[in-house]
């Protein structure tokens, strides 16, 4: 199957397309063949207009969430009758009576209409807080834990920028309170989410460097030491493994910070195949300070070849006053910016991935690469 955005008329389809093909077809492989986890996959509801192709509409419905009973309150009274759509996450049940795709979504396409699609953008607190705007998820609410905007007595602490405020019965204001109805007297902190409604500077066991946050310079750094802390340069608990760590540059051959970002009119990698795209950036470049350019004798259009311990591209050299010379750590600093979007396929013109410069080392918690700070040279190609 074409992949969604490919750019291949007549052949790409959209993402409700693929998943269920996926799920036909791995249904008919079961049921031809069985095998483990048969019964979840049998047994899944799938119940669109186009069991082929479903529609977003359809699908977003299913994220927010339906009553699958009539749901009373405490006193008897209906609150929702099965099959509507739920309303907040506050009437999801863990008894088997509603159903959502994900609790946050809840509230997004309700009895009412789609919210998402909501388009009143007025502001009259002048905050940017356009409530009538599309939907964030909780609850419409744009700024979480609010309640941290008001004082013990729920005033709010700079009258000017008032998200929500105590009126002496409920609390008002321009956002979703974020926490429940209580008082200000009622000892309900605002940071709901810990068990002690304060704000954290640390993370106890979430983190697998420590409970406390904490600066490390990149592997692969231009000062060759941590400015804070010397005797630990980069994160002790992120993954390296050995045949990676033997392709670490230095500074004294790659002196310059490369930094790997994505351009408005590109994707990724997969709008290189779109040739409206191609033609609005239809070639691979990278950006230098005015500074580099003149250290190194590169004019604006100069070809260039940027090059990592574990390999190089060429490409463009686009000098911006967008990229500035920084001091740091008693060093002046320059920065190579290299757009991500090409490679040796596509409807643009060829270019080199960006990726062979990147290191392979993995962040602790997440084991995202360091895509955003490695060491490379540049010169004329």
């Amino acid at each position: 199957m074409a992949l969604e955005g490919c750019g291949c008329a007549g052949e790409a389809l959209n993402d409700g397309e693929i998943l269920a093909g996926l799920y036909h077809r791995l249904r008919q492989m079961y049921q031809a063949e069985g095998g483990k986890g048969v019964e979840p996959l049998m047994k899944m509801s799938w119940h669109y207009d186009q069991p082929d192709r479903p529609e977003s509409e359809e699908v977003a419905k299913e994220s927010n969430g339906y009553a699958l009973e009539d749901l009373f309150d405490a006193s008897g009274t209906l609150l929702v009758k099965k099959g509507q759509l739920l309303d907040s996450f506050a009437q999801l049940r863990d008894d088997g009576s509603t159903a959502s795709g994900c609790w946050i979504y809840t509230g997004s396409w309700t009895s009412k209409g789609n919210q998402m699609a909501n388009r009143d953008n007025a502001d009259p607190s002048g905050l940017g807080n356009t409530l009538g705007w599309a939907w964030a998820w909780p609850m419409n609410r744009r700024v979480l834990y609010n309640r941290a905007s008001a004082d013990l007595q729920g005033k709010p602490w700079d009258a000017k920028r008032m998200l929500i405020q105590w009126n002496g019965t409920k609390w008002v204001g321009n956002d979703i309170p974020d926490f429940s109805a209580a008082a200000p007297d009622s000892g309900v902190g605002p940071f709901i989410m810990q068990q002690e409604g304060l704000g954290r500077l640390f993370a106890l066991d979430k983190l697998a460097e420590g409970p406390f946050p904490e600066h490390y310079e990149p592997f692969e750094t231009p000062l060759g030491t941590n400015p804070l802390h010397p005797n630990v340069v980069s994160n002790p608990a992120a993954r390296l493994y050995e045949a990676d760590a033997k392709r670490m540059g230095r500074k004294q051959q790659f002196p310059y910070v490369g930094t790997t970002y994505r351009l408005t009119e590109h994707f990724h990698t997969w709008t290189k195949h779109a040739r409206l795209n191609a033609i609005v950036q239809p070639e691979q470049f990278v950006e230098i300070s005015e500074g580099l350019a003149k250290a190194k004798g590169i004019a604006h259009g100069d070809r260039v070849k940027v090059s990592s311990k574990r390999g190089f591209i060429k490409a463009v050299a686009v000098v911006t006053p967008r990229l500035q010379t920084l001091r740091a750590g008693g060093q002046d600093v320059e920065t190579v910016g290299i757009p991500l979007h090409w490679g040796f396929e596509g409807v643009a013109r060829k270019g080199y991935l960006a990726n062979t410069l990147t290191p392979s080392i993995g962040d602790a918690n997440s084991q995202t690469p360091e895509y955003k700070a490695f060491l490379v040279n540049i010169e004329k190609a």
